[in-house]
């Protein structure tokens, strides 16, 4: 049987190492190169909810995370969102200035389950738009904002708080889209409900969104 000399196993253990080196680089560039897909997912899907005045930030990367557990943020009405989970809320700058935040927000079903919004609110506490993003099931930060589109929420643009009621009980349309993408188990009065709290929230916590969360 042949014996490997000291110089041979020297020379077999930085191959090994090596090996295992580019492996473990190679699993990082796989990594980065799919957040790096997900964030450009994203980019393109927050741009709908911003579209009357452009910003010339990063907005996905201009964030501010928003902990979906009491006593883990300085925010306070946290319980206002609804949150099941860690998401991000999204300003919108124009030279420098933020103009806009897109707050995320969860409305309950009923039945367990939840509808994920996400509400873009002007600094005078106006909505720029308000979305229903699909629910994913996932905690990832990234790769989240399948948009989904309804003519329904679009009456919410441009709308304060006291708009909002009104639009609770508006006809939502003779192709009944609204129970299309959320389902018959979730009322236009429950998301009109959160979406008024988020409102809430966000004159609660203007300044703080402001500032690096």
């Amino acid at each position: 049987m042949k014996v490997l000399n000291l110089s041979s196993l020297q020379h077999l253990l930085v191959l090994t190492l090596t090996i295992f080196a580019l492996i473990h680089l190679l699993e990082l560039l796989t990594n980065e190169q799919t957040k790096a897909s997900k964030q450009a997912y994203d980019r393109i899907s927050l741009k709908q909810l911003f579209t009357d005045r452009a910003f010339d930030n990063d907005i996905l990367l201009d964030s501010y995370l928003i902990s979906a557990r009491q006593g883990e943020s300085s925010l306070v009405n946290l319980e206002l969102l609804g949150l099941n989970r860690d998401r991000l809320a999204y300003r919108a700058r124009r030279d420098g200035e933020i103009f806009a935040i897109a707050i995320p927000a969860s409305a309950d079903d009923g039945f367990n389950g939840t509808v994920d919004l996400l509400i873009a609110i002007d600094m005078f506490g106006r909505i720029a738009a308000a979305r229903v993003i699909e629910d994913i099931n996932s905690d990832e930060l990234f790769g989240q904002l399948e948009v989904i589109d309804s003519q329904w929420m679009r009456e919410f643009s441009g709308s304060s708080m006291r708009d909002i009621m009104r639009i609770s009980w508006s006809t939502i349309g003779s192709e009944n889209e609204y129970d299309q993408f959320v389902g018959a188990s979730i009322t236009p009065k429950t998301v009109s409900n959160r979406i008024y709290d988020a409102l809430v929230f966000f004159q609660s916590n203007r300044i703080a969104l402001m500032q690096d969360g």
